[in-house]
Order: C-alpha cells, then structure tokens, then sequence
C-alpha cells in the first residue's frame, strides 16, 4: 500500500493527494463500523486481494493483534473510490476529535477518496488519501461553519491548504501520513459541513497558496487571538518567521504596553476594538459562525476561577507531582501577545518547598485546568480565606488558542466588515503574497 508523503519545501505544480490520519494507534480504538452511499462505487482489497463485500457496512475490529472484518481475518484492507462527485462516500461511524482539548468528542464522519485501515500497536489506524482541493474544502467548513462570509471562507481556505503544503513540522511522519484529522494540525470532518456556498468558496480559490521569498508560507492560525497576534518561534520549534510576528488585530488601536504589570492588567480588563471583539463579532451571534463541534462561549475575554484541591489535582493527573498545597503562580515569561510562555508552580510537597516549571503555553493551558484553558494569556489573581495559601486562583483571560498567525474569529469579524480575503490574509501574513500553483 504505497503512501507518498508531501516533502517540505517542494512547491506541487499540479494537485497532490495527501494523507489523513483519521483514527490514531494514542486512540486506542478496537472496533470501528463504516458504510457507503453506493458500496457498488468502491473496489475492495483485503489481503492486497480485489474482493466484494455482500451488504453496505464493514464492521472493522482488532482481536488479539489480529484485523477482522465482519468477522473475517485479513491482513490489511484497502477501498479504494471510483466516486466522481461528492455525493458518494464512506461513512466512519464514531471518529474520535478534538483530542485532548475541551471540546473531546466522537463524531460520525463522511468522507471522500481512498480508505486504509492496518492495524498499529495493537490498534486500528486508519488513513484516508485523497485530493488536496477536497481535503481542503472539508478542513474550511470543520474549522468554521459554512454559514461565514464567502471572504472568510476564502482567507480559511487559503491558509489552511498554504499550511499543509509547507509540510513545516509534519508532526505524524512517524505513521507515515501527513496530518492528522484533528485541532493538533487542522480540523477535517469530512463532508459533514459543506454547502454549495462553501464548495464554491473553496472552489474559487483553487490552487492558490501564501508565498514568502519563493517558500509557501506556514499559514498558522487559531481561533482567536484576543486582540494580539503570538510570534511563531514563542510556540513553535520552527524558528522566526517574519510573516508569523505579533501584530494588533485592529487597525484603529496602537500596541498596548503589556511590558509592565499596569499595561498587562488594563489590557486583560479592558475590551480593545479589534476585529476578534465582540464589538465586530456580537457573541450573541459567534455560535452559528463556529465550527460545528465548538461550544459558544465568551472567548475574548473569559475568567475562570479554581480551586486549590482542583488545581492540586489536576497537576498531580499531569504530571504525577502530588503537592500538598500551591503557594502561588508566577510567570516567567511573556509573550508578545501577553500569553505566558513560561510558568513556575510553586508550592509546598513532603513538608518543603517544591516549583515545577512549565515551559509552553501548551502544557500551561493542559497542566492548570482539567478542562485545557483556553490560551496561557491571562491575569493571574488570588484569594485567600484565612490560610497561609491560596484558597482559589482567579485567572482573567484573553483569546483562544496559541494565537500565531490568522485570528479565525479576527478574519470573522474583517469579513462582516466588509475586508476581502485577499486584505484579510495580508492582515494577518504580512510580506506575504498569493499565488496560483495549479489551475
């Protein structure tokens, strides 16, 4: 079963197929069930072997490190699509998303291209090939709703297809695929979401990529930034880029001064007139813009306040460090965005004095709140009920998500006011220009 990955720095002059993980060995899943629109559409190889299938449904499961299908032993299987519009695809029936995040589901998903299903650490993998423009258009409408202007439809579009040519990180290379369907790279949700707006949307942007000095640009992006953009090389291993540094995403305010604490905290109390604030994107209205497995929340601005025996716990449950009571919070270091990057813990274990460090905004968001925060930028204040630590940790905060590159809810709030997509992408990539690999 040949699978030719995407090499990094190797700009396609006509479409690609890519490769999806869609179900991961960390899954740990042993049985899965998966149907057609038209099992007549598929061809079948189980053992390398063209075969038939006698109903519409494959129930797929791994018994002793062995792969069964409909009770049947086999090797390896393999379906391959003679579909040609999208219409007709292959129904997974409970995929696993947002993997690790607060929004962690399964979900039905429908799909288009090619199936392979193996088994890996004794569990199901299963890889989805299929072509780029059609991954492309299903990650628009997994990431956002089809219900967002077509120019923010476009700008999503553009960024996320920029983003997996660059082949930047290719954090699943190890399986042999070249992203994964989850938020660790981009969402894919299949076909679930799309509509002729959306389609269309995609389809007009065919082919067309970010370029930064000859190179396709890493096209980062996060849902929302909450009023600043993060530089790249404070959260990925993938040093500076000049497309990917802070910015405002407004362009009426200047950059406030978070460089001291009187700066900071008036940023994370105030509510700025950027493109992500709900004065360009009411809340009221964020939900049916959101992508379908988002929960409609306050992300702009947002608190939350924990305790001291859940904040004990949940360090304890990541990091196995079981201390008897926290002292205090400190960060270490800011980013341009005002997300912290670096955090000491400190507190007391065994009768003395104990700090962890957590050195990404990542493991800062997973290691403080068992629901994974939604950034590390926030304002960290404490209350205290008669004891000599902290009895609750009161945390303001600001965006959702590492913040670098694109502001989804930023471009959101552009396109509702009028902004191109063209203007969008620069907005948020600058010294960046589009271009047209393939037609």
């Amino acid at each position: 079963m040949e699978i030719v990955l995407l090499v990094k720095g190797k700009i396609p002059s006509s479409e690609p197929i890519v490769n999806i993980g869609m179900v991961l060995p960390n899954d740990k899943l042993k049985k899965i069930k998966i149907s057609f629109s038209n099992n007549s559409l598929f061809d079948f190889y189980f053992n390398e072997k063209k075969s038939t299938i006698d109903d519409n449904e494959l129930n797929i499961e791994v018994i002793d490190n062995k792969l069964f299908y409909n009770k049947t032993d086999t090797s390896s299987i393999k379906i391959n699509t003679n579909a040609s519009n999208l219409e007709d695809y292959i129904l997974i029936d409970s995929l696993p998303v947002g993997r690790g995040f607060h929004w962690a589901n399964k979900i039905p998903v429908k799909v288009l291209g090619n199936i392979i299903i193996m088994i890996k650490e004794n569990n199901l993998f299963v890889v989805n090939q299929l072509k780029l423009e059609h991954y492309i258009m299903c990650v628009s409408t997994s990431e956002m709703s089809s219900e967002c202007p077509t120019d923010l439809l476009k700008s999503q579009t553009i960024a996320a297809r920029s983003w997996v040519l660059a082949a930047s990180e290719q954090k699943h290379r190890e399986l042999n695929i070249d992203a994964c369907n989850d938020d660790c790279c981009q969402r894919y949700q299949g076909i679930n979401n799309l509509t002729k707006h959306s389609i269309a949307s995609a389809e007009s942007t065919r082919g067309k990529v970010l370029i930064f000095f000859n190179e396709i640009c890493d096209a980062r992006y996060s849902k929302s930034c909450g009023g600043l953009t993060e530089d790249n090389n404070n959260v990925w291993e993938t040093g500076e880029k000049k497309y990917l540094q802070s910015i405002v995403d407004s362009d009426t305010i200047s950059r406030p001064l978070i460089s001291n604490a009187i700066g900071l905290k008036s940023w994370f109390l105030s509510s700025p007139d950027c493109y992500c604030s709900p004065k360009m994107v009411p809340e009221s209205q964020l939900h049916k813009f959101l992508g379908a497995v988002d929960q409609n929340k306050s992300y702009f601005r947002w608190s939350i306040s924990i305790t001291q025996s859940d904040l004990i716990n949940n360090i304890k449950k990541q990091t196995d460090i079981d201390f008897e009571y926290i002292l205090s919070l400190v960060p270490l270091k800011i980013g341009s965005s005002s997300r912290i990057m670096t955090l000491k813990i400190e507190g007391s274990q065994d009768g003395k004095r104990k700090s962890l460090m957590l050195n990404s905004e990542y493991d800062i968001r997973k290691v403080l709140h068992y629901d994974f925060l939604f950034s590390s930028a926030f304002l960290i204040q404490t209350e205290f009920e008669n004891n000599i630590y902290p009895s609750l940790f009161h945390l303001k905060g600001a965006g959702w998500g590492h913040g670098v590159g694109m502001c989804q809810i930023g471009a959101l709030g552009m396109s509702l006011n009028g902004k191109t997509y063209s203007e969008i992408l620069n907005h948020y990539f600058p010294s960046t220009h589009l271009h047209t690999l393939y037609g």
